[in-house]
């Protein structure tokens, strides 16, 4: 059985698309506010499909997926990391997932900053993650 990627590979998508063009310079404010906030949402989704898909994957190729069902985030995270599937590590990933959080406050500048500011290094994250994934699906 081969893992469906479609959906990360579009969230992955729309989130490098937002965020570039939130970085642009736009000539009315409001819409620059709203491509922050698309990418912001954007990767919200994104994080969530990430996740989503790694555990899918261990559980389709782990020896003995049912362990998976009780995993915690931080389990889950060192697997895919121990597997080669994350670039980085667990303490990166609690970033990304503190920040997923916070995407609920984005109506608050400083919080909404913050996010965004994150978004290339999960980008980055996510990209791997999908390569891996995309790599090793084929194998399944």
């Amino acid at each position: 059985m081969v893992l469906d990627l479609s959906p990360l590979d579009r969230a992955a998508s729309q989130l490098q698309t937002f965020y570039a063009m939130s970085m642009q310079p736009q000539e009315q404010p409001v819409m620059s506010e709203a491509l922050r906030m698309a990418a912001i949402q954007a990767f919200g989704c994104s994080y969530d499909l990430s996740v989503k898909m790694l555990r899918r994957f261990l559980e389709m190729t782990e020896p003995n997926p049912t362990a998976l069902e009780d995993a915690t985030f931080q389990g889950l995270i060192r697997l895919g990391s121990e597997r080669g599937l994350l670039k980085s590590d667990l303490p990166v990933w609690m970033e990304f997932r503190r920040q997923r959080g916070t995407t609920s406050h984005a109506y608050d500048e400083a919080k909404a900053a913050q996010v965004h500011a994150g978004i290339p290094a999960f980008l980055a994250e996510a990209q791997f993650l999908l390569a891996e994934l995309h790599r090793r699906n084929t194998d399944l």
